[in-house]
């Protein structure tokens, strides 16, 4: 995550009615945190100017040009804090290091030097001395004593160790006093700083942790980025988090800010795609029926097959996720309660599993958003088929249909060869992501590496080869053209 400009520092310099006196130092304001938007860097030579600002420092600590160095410095060092390659740390530290050197030489350092040190050390969370707040206290005008509680303030905030309750109050405190006397524009942004603070607390899965950050990048949360910080999460974490009772002042301002981006009966509709992924169907029929626009049209059956991939070949039925969900809660009683099972029980809730994950014809029954790559460090939840794989199983087991067996085991060759494409340990160095149908190189690779689907393959050929479903699905299916 690039995070740039968090506190904007900005030089006022007057001149004085003595034309003998340099330039000086007026007052120092923080100006609204740019969070939203990337800033360019600038032309701007970090080490000859500290080299510079160093030299200053010796013949004239307080003069304009010595400002405007102290100024630019302080906000090339934070730019650069929030866009920092590891490449760059090392030299970045090491200059650093060098300009806080400078200001502490400085004999008798003005609010704007020491305010500088300090603001330093607290954007590299560097717990600050109490005499040091003091003594720059003692240097602030009225008018700038605001801008000490701001660095008291980022001081504590960088000290917390914990989200208790009383931390939060005491933290809440502290802030309640700083806002007084800053613009609502800043007071926005220190809220989204410390959002961006109390979620590094949080576990990097949680709700709590997506939905803090998503307050803290943005002024104004959009829906689409609720969805999207969603996706695959638990439906009953999600739930619990709706109907917790009570929050502190941070989260209740973060839960506020999320929620307002929601349209009516989104809540519930959160919920039936949540429970639809983890293939609880009942739950999500529940929720379903709260929410009419829940009800998303498939323009293909889900239950049906075909020699596609993706099972996307139209049929003259439809569907939607209301009647999906409620065949899917039939099939999975019929094929659990019942003494007798039926094959085609078990084929059609299978057809419904695949054709609901990431491979088939309706996944966006369990998705809010769905990438067209997969990247081996995000596989999806959704191409899980194990599920699919033992309806499958068990349906070639009960039928004795030789050309049923033959369409069912095509189903089980399709899970195989997907189960292949997303083996990340087969994977080459120069593969990073999951390759497409047409990617016949990086393809075969992985499926010649999968013993798996090697055997599939010729047992498919050897057991079905003479069936005319067999027969149609060896000469036209695209499987059969990577070994």
């Amino acid at each position: 995550m690039k995070w740039i400009v968090l506190l904007t520092l900005v030089l006022s310099l007057t001149i004085a009615s003595d034309t003998k006196r340099d330039y000086y130092y007026d007052f120092l304001q923080p100006l609204t945190i740019n969070l939203d938007k990337n800033q360019s860097q600038t032309d701007f030579n970090r080490t000859n100017s500290l080299l510079e600002f160093e030299a200053l420092a010796k013949t004239a600590p307080k003069s304009k040009k010595f400002y405007y160095l102290n100024y630019k410095l302080m906000q090339d060092f934070q730019q650069q804090h929030f866009n920092m390659t590891i490449k760059d740390k090392k030299i970045y530290n090491r200059e650093k290091n060098h300009f806080v050197k400078i200001l502490k030489s400085i004999e008798e350092p003005s609010f704007f030097t020491l305010y500088s040190k300090l603001y330093i050390e607290t954007l590299t969370t560097k717990s600050l001395k109490h005499n040091d707040i003091l003594k720059l206290y003692s240097l602030a005008s009225k008018k700038e004593q605001p801008y000490v509680q701001l660095l008291s303030y980022l001081n504590s905030l960088n000290q917390l160790n914990s989200i208790s309750l009383t931390d939060q109050q005491n933290l809440h405190k502290q802030l309640t006093l700083l806002l007084i006397g800053l613009p609502k524009k800043q007071q926005e942004y220190i809220l989204r700083l410390t959002a961006l603070q109390l979620s590094s607390f949080y576990d990097k899965d949680s709700i709590e942790f997506d939905f803090n950050r998503l307050f803290a990048q943005n002024n104004e949360i959009k829906r689409e980025q609720v969805l999207k910080a969603l996706n695959f999460k638990d439906a009953k974490v999600f739930y619990k988090y709706i109907m917790k009772e009570s929050r502190s002042f941070f989260e209740q301002r973060v839960y506020k800010r999320t929620m307002k981006a929601l349209k009516r009966n989104d809540v519930a509709m959160i919920l039936a795609t949540l429970y639809m992924q983890n293939n609880n169907f009942s739950e999500a029929l529940s929720y379903i029926r709260q929410a009419p626009r829940t009800n998303l049209f498939n323009q293909y059956n889900p239950f049906n097959s075909s020699i596609d991939i993706n099972n996307s070949k139209k049929f003259s039925s439809s569907s939607n996720t209301r009647k999906f969900a409620e065949t899917m809660s039939r099939l999975e009683k019929r094929t659990i309660e019942n003494k007798t099972p039926k094959a085609r029980d078990y084929y059609l809730y299978g057809n419904g599993l695949y054709n609901k994950s990431w491979f088939g014809n309706f996944p966006m029954s369990s998705v809010f958003f769905r990438n067209e790559d997969i990247y081996k460090n995000s596989i999806p939840p959704t191409t899980n088929l194990e599920k699919a794989l033992d309806a499958y199983e068990n349906a070639l087991k009960i039928t004795s249909n030789e050309e049923f067996k033959a369409e069912i085991a095509y189903q089980i060759l399709k899970i195989k060869f997907n189960m292949a494409r997303i083996n990340i340990k087969l994977y080459p160095k120069e593969l990073n992501k999951m390759p497409q149908l047409d990617e016949k190189k990086n393809l075969t690779y992985l499926l010649k590496a999968s013993r798996g689907f090697k055997e599939a393959i010729e047992d498919y050929k050897s057991d079905y080869g003479h069936t005319k479903y067999g027969t149609r699905v060896i000469k036209e299916s695209i499987l059969f053209t990577y070994l």
